[in-house]
């Protein structure tokens, strides 16, 4: 009897280190760079424009935005370390919950960006091949699109339809790599972008009022 309680004291305790790396997993992601940046120079990006670096190059140029994006890359990467670090069974949910933090940050009154540069950074912390894949894919298909002048025919911006298409590309690399449980993260991951997606679409752009 004193054993079972043994093992059943290590297993709670397993479980509640776990759910403490995914915890941490969301407060770094829910650091949003973009609106700490806007702040600094006076004004909070989100009211007048997305948190995030597309948002961020509309409002103060290229290479802030281009620098956003990279710092949001990694940040989506030190995001994933504690999942990797304490509860490597959980890993394929530090992307999804990395996208979770970017886009309702506690921080910052729970109104963030769309998610997709930390996702992509927590994708690199799960496994870097996937990580490039995704990066490629996404930017590839960004710049088809603008090409393409492909707007008036989908009816989406080049970095939702970059994003929508390379989650389902994702979703065929997870499980080729990492069957079942690469599935069940990207299946969270594409749930949080596709929420926030909607939420985004729903609502008047920033500033509009």
């Amino acid at each position: 009897m004193p054993s079972s309680l043994f093992l059943d004291y290590n297993a709670i305790m397993e479980f509640f280190a776990r759910g403490l790396a995914v915890i941490s997993c969301y407060l770094i992601a829910a650091i949003s760079i973009s609106v700490l940046y806007s702040k600094s120079r006076g004004q909070d990006i989100r009211t007048s424009d997305f948190a995030g670096a597309s948002g961020m190059v509309r409002q103060y140029g290229w290479k802030v935005g281009v620098s956003i994006a990279v710092a949001d890359i990694l940040k989506g990467v030190l995001a994933s370390l504690p999942i990797l670090f304490f509860a490597p069974e959980w890993l394929w949910l530090a992307p999804a919950v990395a996208a979770l933090g970017h886009c309702y940050p506690i921080w910052h009154g729970w109104v963030g960006g769309q998610g997709i540069a930390p996702a992509t950074g927590a994708i690199y912390g799960v496994d870097i091949f996937t990580g490039a894949v995704v990066m490629t894919c996404g930017l590839g298909l960004m710049v088809l699109h603008r090409a393409l002048k492909l707007k008036p025919y989908v009816k989406l911006g080049s970095v939702p339809f970059a994003g929508v298409l390379t989650l389902l590309i994702l979703l065929v690399v997870a499980y080729s790599r990492f069957g079942t449980a690469g599935v069940g993260g990207t299946g969270l991951l594409i749930l949080v972008m596709g929420v926030r997606g909607l939420q985004v679409l729903r609502s008047p752009p920033p500033g509009s009022s």
